[in-house]
C-alpha cells in the first residue's frame, strides 16, 4: 500500500508533468542510443547483439510506461485522480474530526444531537477564529424537535444502543447544541453560523470542512469514511448537506443584541431572541443545560 500522502504527491499536476518530460527524455536517449550502436558496431559482435537487446527491451518497456500512464491520465478527471476515500477505524475517528477543524473557513455539520460537535469541534472552530483573526463559516444542521415522530424516533435510536434516553432526549440535544453555536457565534466576530431545523432525524453524520470531510454512523464503534476536499465525492456530500439545510426551518439572531450581564445561554431573553427556535419546556430547558456541561468524547 503507497501512503495516501505519496498518492497525492504522485498524482498531482506538477509531477505528472515531469514524468512525461523525464521518459521522453529517456526514450529518445535510448533509441538515439540503440540507432548509434546498430549503425555504427561491428557486425556480428557480441556487445553489439546483448546491447541492442536490451536497449530495445528497455525502451519498449518504457514506451508501454508512457502510452499506459498516459492513457489513464487522458481518461481520468482530474477530480477523480485525486480523490482520496479513506476507510477509518473507530479509534481514529476523534483525531480526523479534530483534523477537518484545524486551519479552515468553513464547517458542515448534519447529524442528530450535535454532542461531539459543541463540545469539542465548536471550541476548536472558535479558537482558531480568535487565533487567526479569521473568518470561519459554520453550517449546522439538525433534526426539528416539534417534528412530529422525531423525538420518540431519537428516543429508540438510543435505547437501542444502549444508551439512556427519553422523549426530551432529543429536544435538549437540539436546543443546547443551539444554544452553544449562538453564545460561541456571540462572543467572537470572527465567528458566523448558519443553522437549520430539519423535518427529519439522519441516520448518518456529516462533519465536513474545507479540509476534507467524514461520514460516520450511529454506533461509536463503527468504522467510518474520510474523504479529501476537492473532488467529486466531497462535492456530493456538501452538496447533500447544503440541500438539507436549504429545506430546513432556518433560524436567526442578532449578534450584537443586548442581553442581561448575569443571564446564561438558557435565559429566557436569550432564547426568545433566536427567531425560529420552538418554545420549550423548563424540563426540555433543565436537560439542556445539563447536558451542555457535559464533556463528549467520541470513543
Amino acid at each position: 500500500m503507497i501512503d495516501p500522502s505519496l498518492r497525492a504527491v504522485l498524482r498531482s499536476r506538477y509531477t505528472i508533468r515531469r514524468f512525461f518530460v523525464m521518459f521522453c527524455l529517456l526514450l529518445a536517449g535510448l533509441l538515439v542510443l540503440l540507432w548509434l550502436i546498430t549503425a555504427l558496431g561491428p557486425d556480428h559482435a557480441a556487445w553489439r547483439e546483448a546491447s541492442t537487446n536490451f536497449l530495445g527491451n528497455f525502451a519498449t518497456s518504457v514506451a508501454a510506461f508512457l502510452v499506459v500512464y498516459g492513457f489513464y491520465v487522458y481518461i481520468t478527471p482530474p477530480g477523480l485522480r485525486n480523490a482520496e476515500v479513506v476507510p477509518l477505524r473507530d479509534v481514529e475517528i476523534g483525531d480526523e474530526i479534530i483534523r477537518a477543524s484545524e486551519d479552515i473557513s468553513n464547517y458542515w455539520f448534519w447529524g442528530r444531537s450535535g454532542n461531539y460537535f459543541r463540545s469539542v469541534v465548536l471550541p476548536k472552530l472558535d479558537e482558531a477564529a480568535r487565533a487567526r483573526r479569521r473568518r470561519i463559516t459554520v453550517k449546522v444542521v439538525l433534526p426539528d424537535p416539534c417534528q412530529a415522530g422525531s423525538g420518540e424516533l431519537y428516543r429508540r435510536l438510543k435505547i437501542g444502543l444502549g444508551e439512556a434516553a427519553d422523549d426530551n432526549t432529543l429536544a435538549a440535544n437540539v436546543l443546547a447544541t443551539v444554544v452553544a453555536t449562538v453564545q460561541a457565534c456571540r462572543a467572537n466576530p470572527y465567528l458566523k453560523a448558519e443553522i437549520g431545523l430539519s423535518r427529519t432525524v439522519p441516520v448518518l453524520r456529516y462533519d465536513l470542512s474545507s479540509a476534507g470531510g467524514l461520514v460516520t454512523r450511529d454506533a461509536k464503534k463503527l468504522p467510518a469514511i474520510l474523504v479529501n476536499a476537492h473532488n467529486p465525492y466531497f462535492d456530493m456530500l456538501q452538496d447533500a448537506v447544503e440541500n438539507e439545510l436549504a429545506q430546513s426551518r432556518l433560524l436567526s439572531w442578532d449578534d450584537a443584541a443586548a442581553m442581561p450581564a448575569d443571564a446564561d445561554g438558557f435565559a429566557p431573553e436569550l432564547l426568545s431572541s433566536v427567531r425560529g427556535l420552538p418554545i420549550f419546556t423548563d424540563e426540555v430547558v433543565a436537560a439542556a443545560r445539563e447536558a451542555i456541561s457535559k464533556a463528549s468524547h467520541y470513543v
